[in-house]
C-alpha cells in the first residue's frame, strides 16, 4: 500500500543533507568524469544556491587525456600531473565573468594555481573537506593568497557520497 503523501503525518521523511553536502555530493560526482586517473576531482561553482559551472580534472579541449596517453610527470617538479587542469581551474574557465560573490565546492584545498585563477574570478568562498599532507608550501600559498584577498576558505567534515544517497534510495 501506498502512503498517503497529501498527509505529512503519514509517512517519516529523511532529512534533506544540508546545502554544503549537496553541493559538495554534486563535485564528487563532477569528479567522476575526470581523465587523469592520478586523483579524480569534482568542483562546482555557485551563486545564490544555484549551479552555475561544474569541472573536473581533465586535459585541455583537442589534446589528448592521461587515460590516453598516460600521465606527464616531470621529476624535477616532484609527482604532479602537467597534462591537466585542475578541476577548480576547469570551472572557473566555463564562465569566469559571471562568478563574483559565488562560492566554489571541492573536496580539496586548491592549489596555489587554482587559487589565483579562483581570485581573478572574484569567487568569494572556497568550501572543501581536505588538505593535502605533501606539498605544503604550495598549500600554504595558497592559504596565504586567499587570506590577503579576502577569499573565505571554509573546511567542512567530509561527505560520504554513498551513505547520504543510500538514505534516499536503499
Amino acid at each position: 500500500m501506498e502512503p498517503d503523501y497529501t498527509n505529512p503525518k503519514a509517512f517519516t521523511a529523511t532529512p534533506r543533507p544540508s546545502w554544503d553536502e549537496y553541493f559538495m555530493m554534486v563535485s564528487k560526482l563532477a569528479g567522476v568524469m575526470a581523465t587523469c586517473p592520478k586523483r579524480r576531482v569534482g568542483t562546482v561553482i555557485v551563486k545564490n544556491k544555484r549551479i552555475v559551472t561544474t569541472g573536473f580534472n581533465g586535459s585541455p579541449p583537442g589534446l589528448p587525456h592521461c587515460t590516453e596517453v598516460g600521465c606527464l610527470i616531470f621529476e624535477d617538479e616532484g609527482t604532479s600531473c602537467r597534462r591537466v587542469l585542475h578541476s577548480e581551474h576547469n570551472a572557473v574557465l566555463q564562465d569566469s565573468g559571471n562568478l563574483e560573490g559565488a562560492t566554489l565546492y571541492t573536496s580539496f584545498l586548491p592549489c596555489i594555481d587554482c587559487v589565483k585563477a579562483i581570485i581573478s574570478a572574484k569567487i568569494k568562498e572556497i568550501v572543501y573537506e581536505e588538505e593535502y599532507s605533501k606539498k605544503k608550501g604550495r598549500y600554504e600559498y595558497a592559504k596565504k593568497f586567499a587570506q590577503e584577498a579576502g577569499l573565505v576558505l571554509r573546511k567542512i567534515p567530509k561527505v560520504d557520497i554513498v551513505t547520504k544517497l543510500s538514505q534516499f534510495f536503499p
